[in-house]
């Protein structure tokens, strides 16, 4: 499979770099301040985005001097979020991708609960996020997605706001999400989908054959599915950010094992041929990208997976490889 991708200008990924540091460095998300009296005392509210939603953030009393330095903090991020804002709006002119709506409704909601703090976006939500950090346009079939994966390394995620349910926090990005039941009901929902037929799943890596299926994460009231290799994939996430407003902080694989990744994947899809080209059209994107990029990243990353084994890794990778018309010498850098 030729693959020719368009290279990314370098001010376009500096600029795209900014963004990320910059989301990845805010304290309080931006919101409008408000202010009401209750039985003779002033209290300081803030209205703040999530997803298709706004929620009310209570900040405190008027009086209270440590209420008035988190208002002061959030109008300062009020201003930077405008000049992030700006930011997104150059880098979505100039092409570099976004994702849709819904996805970054999702995303939103998930960011404002503090849950991609502690999780890895995977699939093509993540993909999506590869072309300025990898400096090339990526296919833009291979980025069309009507779900979001969600992968956590622990079971112990929460949300911010303690009690919160998965399902609660999905419905600030819309209000028809309901847990898809597995086949064992009384097993906590690890698949949340819309009316539309947007699917969030939730993901964890698999330790033992017996691990059970969903693994429950009882401060979420939902579950997340093992799945091997997923370890290997979500080890020393990358920041990034989703093109959305004034940026969403996103953590998300290593491009070179993302794209590795993909190779393997494609071998275990059974009869979901759909799902198999994409996952192939993926990775000879970003290998194509790599190559030209950061070739030692995509060597490392491929020696790696194969030292994991023969059978599961090595094999299936090297049969993807054929299928792209390439070797494992063509990853070696």
């Amino acid at each position: 499979m030729s693959v020719t991708l368009k290279p990314i200008p370098l001010p376009l990924q500096t600029l795209y770099a900014d963004l990320v540091q910059q989301v990845h460095g805010v304290v309080e998300r931006p919101a409008s301040l408000y202010r009401r009296d209750i039985a003779g005392v002033t209290y300081i509210y803030a209205k703040r985005p999530a997803g298709a939603s706004r929620r009310d953030i209570f900040i405190g009393r008027a009086d209270d001097p440590a209420a008035g330095e988190r208002a002061a903090v959030i109008e300062q991020e009020n201003a930077a979020a405008k000049v992030r804002a700006s930011l997104v709006s150059t880098l979505r002119r100039a092409g570099i991708p976004a994702p849709t709506t819904t996805l970054a409704q999702v995303l939103d909601a998930l960011e404002e609960a503090g849950l991609l703090r502690q999780s890895v976006v995977v699939g093509t939500a993540a993909y999506q996020c590869y072309p300025a950090p990898v400096g090339h346009l990526l296919p833009s079939a291979a980025m069309m997605t009507q779900d979001a994966d969600l992968a956590t390394a622990t079971l112990a995620i929460s949300a911010a706001n303690a009690g919160e349910t998965l399902e609660t926090i999905l419905k600030r990005a819309d209000p028809t999400f309901r847990p898809l039941p597995g086949l064992d009901r009384a097993a906590p929902p690890s698949h949340f989908r819309s009316a539309a037929g947007f699917v969030v799943d939730l993901l964890t890596p698999q330790f033992r054959k017996n691990d059970p299926n969903p693994m429950p994460l009882p401060a979420l009231a939902a579950g997340a599915a093992p799945l091997q290799h997923l370890a290997w994939l979500i080890d020393a996430p990358m920041d990034a950010a989703a093109l959305f407003r004034s940026g969403i902080a996103v953590r998300i694989p290593q491009p070179a094992r993302f794209a590795v990744h993909k190779l393997i994947l494609a071998q275990k899809r059974g009869g979901d041929t759909a799902k198999r080209a994409k996952d192939l059209v993926q990775a000879a994107a970003l290998i194509a990208a790599l190559r030209a990029a950061d070739p030692f990243a995509l060597s490392d990353a491929f020696e790696d997976a194969c030292a994991q084994g023969a059978t599961g890794w090595k094999r299936p990778a090297e049969r993807s490889l054929a299928e792209l018309g390439l070797t494992p010498a063509d990853l070696v850098a």
